[in-house]
């Protein structure tokens, strides 16, 4: 319904969605948990094997059906006339081998037919992404999620994108003025400054996220933790590419309405560029003291 209703606010909506869930409860049937068959699991990016490829086929094609019959049902009882159009929209490279780890048929994307997007958006039609993209030799590839959306995003000059969690987390850190403060604002060059404290980088070619040699994340961090930290990388990445804003939230009904069209009642974090200029000002936490990780240390569920 959120969507829908954006929709209807004049909204162009591009959805990525993704089926890991999905994917990791059949691999954990057929070979017991996840991480202990890919040694890669904590960058957020898997290696994806022949059989794991098949996996996400099935699963991806299930997930579109899903999401086109849900949203085309909450845009019709709401008198939309548009469709939910899914395609082949992106060519993809291998990531190849990466710190000795070959990720066999994981991939980045490399190009969006913006065009072809634009067109159905001139219709008035929502566009849907899978996590399949396809070189220029026809063979599909495993494109993380959240790094087609940042791609996504930067290659059609959107002017914000958003990031559903599931396990969502809240960040807290601290002023001159005042400690612990929730943190529902926050700009690009402060995000990096706590993704420094914390080893992450993402390259900015492939959307691929490296922690630091030196630094295990699990001594520190939870998986919900991790998966926070990695949704503000690939948000910075999204904003390295031109778009304006960012926002991570929670799933619940009324989350994305509540964080778009509420001035000082967001629902989650929004990470801005450094230069936008916010509705209120005084919002912005653009003095937090970030250079020994405090505001890190303090995400909550």
């Amino acid at each position: 319904d959120d969507i829908a209703l954006t929709w209807l606010f004049g909204m162009k909506i591009v959805i990525s969605v993704g089926c890991r869930k999905q994917i990791l409860q059949r691999l954990e049937r057929l070979h017991g948990k996840a991480d202990d068959f890919d040694p890669a699991s904590k960058l957020g990016v898997r290696v994806t094997t022949p059989e794991t490829l098949r996996i996400l086929e099935e699963e991806a094609g299930f997930c579109r059906f899903e999401v086109e019959r849900l949203l085309n049902r909450c845009l019709r009882n709401k008198g939309a006339d548009c469709n939910v159009v899914s395609g082949c929209f992106i060519t993809a490279k291998k990531f190849g081998i990466v710190d000795g780890v070959d990720y066999q048929h994981t991939g980045y994307p490399t190009t969006l037919q913006t065009d072809r997007i634009h067109r159905f958006h001139s219709r008035n039609d929502v566009v849907l992404l899978t996590p399949l993209g396809f070189t220029k030799y026809g063979d599909a590839l495993n494109i993380h999620s959240e790094a087609l959306a940042a791609f996504t995003a930067g290659a059609l000059g959107a002017s914000k994108i958003v990031y559903f969690s599931s396990h969502p987390m809240i960040l807290r850190g601290s002023t001159d003025d005042n400690s612990n403060q929730r943190i529902q604002m926050i700009q690009r060059s402060n995000v990096l400054q706590i993704l420094s404290h914390y080893g992450l980088t993402v390259q900015s070619e492939t959307g691929f996220p490296q922690w630091g040699k030196n630094i295990n994340p699990d001594d520190d961090l939870d998986d919900d933790q991790q998966a926070m930290l990695l949704k503000m990388g690939w948000a910075t990445h999204a904003l390295d590419r031109g778009v304006e804003r960012a926002h991570i939230i929670d799933c619940e009904d009324g989350a994305l309405l509540e964080e778009l069209f509420t001035a000082r009642r967001g629902y989650g974090t929004c990470i801005s560029q450094d230069d936008y200029e916010a509705p209120h000002p005084e919002d912005c936490n653009d003095d937090l003291s970030v250079t020994d990780g405090a505001v890190a240390e303090h995400m909550e569920r």
